[in-house]
Order: C-alpha cells, then structure tokens, then sequence
C-alpha cells in the first residue's frame, strides 16, 4: 500500500498516511483531495495529491460538536520543524517551492481575468504558494488552475531549491 507523508500542524510531527492502491484509477481530477482523521484530539488533514502521490497542498480541520469544521490552511514556515527529518517526509516542503513560468506567446490567447492575473504573477521567481497567497485563493485552488494553464501549454513548473 502506497505511503505519503505529511506533516500535521495540530500533531506537531510528521504523520505516514496510507493510500489505497487503486486510488489513482478512481480520480478524474488532479490534485484530489485525501481525508485522513487522526490525533488527539481527533482532527482531519485532507492532502492533495497529484497522479504520482506527491502532495500538492494541505489542510487541517478540527473536529466540533455538531458536526461544526473549522478548517486552517496550511501556511510555509508557520510549524515548527522537527530536528532533521528523514528525505522522504520533505513531499509537503517540496510543493512549496514549485515556480511556474509562463512558456507562450499570451497575445493571441483566451484567457479569463482571474487567468491573466495568475499569469502575470507567473516571472520564473514567484513560487505557487506565494501566487496563491497575492490572488486570495487555497493552495490546492491555485494549483489546479496552473495545472490547467500547464496542459493548455500556457505555463510549466520549475523547482527553487
């Protein structure tokens, strides 16, 4: 069964997730969301997770009485990180720092108000986490809208290190 690793920033540590194997079958959409209850107190990660398992975002909700959810979004650098953890647990840092590029000529294409914005923030510098943080939307909003600019070959991702 396939692991994915994230960190919790109720749990203040790394947490191992397991994923049904066929999962990736079941999806038409990429990143989709992955519910996981744990801790305690018993609260929620939801992971989004791309074709290869990579996450690509996540968040944290608290579990109320009367099915009330209040959800957190994942901010870099807000937790605290644990002494050296092992290269494999690094799948949510690594999201952080994807850098998308415009690649095409923009002139002649159709693109929507919200797309030529996210464009312009686009320069090959700005990572996805701070483009998502300028427009106002969730991480695993943003993403799923360069992944849709990335197949019209509008824009491709690029790694900071």
């Amino acid at each position: 069964m396939p692991v994915v690793y994230t960190y919790c920033e109720m749990c203040k540590a790394y947490i191992a997730i397991d994923v049904a194997p066929d999962i990736i079958q079941r999806q038409n959409v990429f990143p989709f969301p992955y519910s996981y209850v744990h801790g305690e107190p018993t609260h929620v990660i939801t992971i989004y997770l791309d074709q290869d398992l990579v996450e690509r975002g996540h968040e944290v909700s608290e579990i109320h009485s009367g099915n009330q959810v209040e959800v957190t979004q994942a901010q870099p650098g807000a937790s605290p990180q644990p002494s050296s953890p092992p290269p494999s647990t690094m799948v949510g840092t690594r999201s952080r720092r994807i850098v998308p590029k415009v690649v095409a000529d923009l002139e002649k294409q159709k693109l929507s108000i919200t797309e030529f914005r996210m464009l312009s923030l686009c320069d090959g510098k700005t990572t996805l986490q701070e483009i998502a943080e300028k427009m106002g939307l969730q991480f695993f909003i943003a993403m799923r809208m360069l992944l849709d600019l990335q197949k019209r070959k509008l824009v491709d991702f690029e790694k900071r290190f």
